[in-house]
């Protein structure tokens, strides 16, 4: 990582003596949303209650 003297971030990736960007320079928040989305995503738990009550909300036709 590394930061730029306007204060945006960079990311960079230095193998074998050579240093590659990863992406333009970004902003705080849009560098973390970024990032995050690199890695692993995290599954997201859906209990059997939260389930049903999903299916509450969905709205039926008139008939």
């Amino acid at each position: 990582m590394a930061l730029t003297g306007n204060g945006l971030f960079k990311l960079r990736e230095r193998s074998e003596g050579v240093e590659k960007e990863i992406c333009d320079a970004l902003d705080q928040d849009e560098f973390v949303r970024f990032v995050n989305a690199l890695g692993p995503q995290e599954i997201k738990r859906v209990t059997k209650n939260d389930a049903a009550f999903a299916l509450q909300l969905i709205r039926k036709p008139k008939a």
